[in-house]
């Protein structure tokens, strides 16, 4: 009996220290968001440079003794010259817009209105409390709003990078000292292998994906001659990279900017279920073939994971929400004590542990 109380006890005190230890990473997540964030950007642009690196010195251009030493440079000038580009972009797109923006959601009442006198039932008040609590110009900004907490930070960010870059050089050097032992090092090492190729394999799909989603979503709404057709494209191309809201909101501020704005209301309601199809397709079909089983993580973990990172770090957060689960779960499931954790967490109960 007292074996049994004191198993009990300890059970109880584990669970206490566990549940403590997860809230204080939280609060701990949440209370730094700004300065970790900003972290975890740089960690990933330094991450796409190497990334372009290696990809570029499997060229032949490249395979020259003075030519080796200009593919970092060239990857580091070409990643921040796309980011530049593509706030340019950005700014240039929403000064064109500006206008039809600021009158969105008086344009959409209106047209509420209108639908409930065609349809003599009066959904007017029902819908203006929806429209209330989601405002369609405030959900585009929100979701345009992104590109400026990232970019007032950019100096910060640039920072980060080059003293990454400059630090690369003793990775391997810190790694010895770190774990003398060479078994110990090449289980870290396999580890970081492991967590690179998975975040790069994802990275590369999902932009392939989202660059043929953008493009599709740009010649659609070209097609139906929807104002601002290279920012819908855009914003779908930036918004596929966060799972499944993502695409939701990619299909929906469009559509809705479209029902208030084309002259013709017809053209709107051809233009939705084309933009959902292609959502559809690209998102559910295409994306998880070519995926695979790779990342390994299951749909509602993806979800849970896009909430708490939304959350802690709000749209940063949802941005990475998978790659950080990728690294969390191929962490936890090299050691024994978590092995459990990784299952969980795992699309089909296997983890890389169990593939050898």
């Amino acid at each position: 009996m007292q074996d049994l109380k004191s198993i009990n006890t300890s059970t109880l005190a584990n669970a206490f220290y566990f549940l403590a230890c997860v809230f204080l990473i939280v609060y701990s997540l949440s209370k730094l968001s700004g300065l970790l964030s900003s972290i975890a950007i740089a960690f990933l642009i330094w991450f796409l440079i190497n990334a372009l690196v290696s990809s570029l010195e499997k060229l032949r251009i490249f395979q020259y003794k003075y030519a080796k030493k200009l593919v970092l440079p060239f990857a580091v000038i070409f990643i921040f010259f796309s980011l530049f580009k593509i706030t340019t972009f950005i700014a240039l797109n929403i000064a064109d817009l500006g206008s039809s923006l600021s009158g969105i959601d008086e344009r959409l009442s209106l047209l509420i209105a209108n639908l409930s006198s065609d349809l003599s039932i009066d959904i007017t008040q029902e819908l203006n409390k929806i429209m209330q609590q989601i405002s369609i110009a405030s959900l585009i900004n929100k979701a345009l709003g992104l590109f400026s907490s990232i970019f007032s930070n950019s100096l910060q960010i640039i920072l980060y990078v080059m003293f990454l870059l400059l630090d690369q050089q003793y990775f391997d050097a810190k790694l010895k000292a770190l774990f003398p032992n060479q078994d110990k090092k090449e289980k870290v090492e396999k580890i970081l292998h492991a967590i690179a190729g998975n975040i790069k394999t994802y990275i590369y799909i999902t932009t392939i994906i989202s660059l043929c989603t953008g493009i599709l979503t740009y010649l659609i709404c070209s097609f139906f001659s929807l104002e601002g057709a290279p920012l819908w494209g855009f914003i779908a191309f930036i918004l596929n990279f966060i799972p499944t809201i993502g695409s939701i909101i990619a299909v929906l501020i469009p559509s809705l900017f479209a029902l208030v704005s084309l002259s013709d209301i017809s053209f709107a309601f051809a233009l939705i279920p084309c933009l959902a199809f292609i959502q559809f397709l690209l998102g559910n079909i295409i994306q998880p073939k070519l995926m695979g089983d790779k990342l390994n993580i299951s749909q509602f973990v993806v979800i849970f994971s896009l909430v708490a990172w939304g959350m802690m770090w709000g749209t940063i957060g949802m941005f990475l929400s998978i790659p950080l689960m990728v690294i969390l779960s191929i962490i936890l499931s090299q050691f024994d004590s978590t092995k459990k954790l990784a299952i969980l967490i795992s699309a089909n109960g296997k983890i890389s542990t169990d593939k050898k």
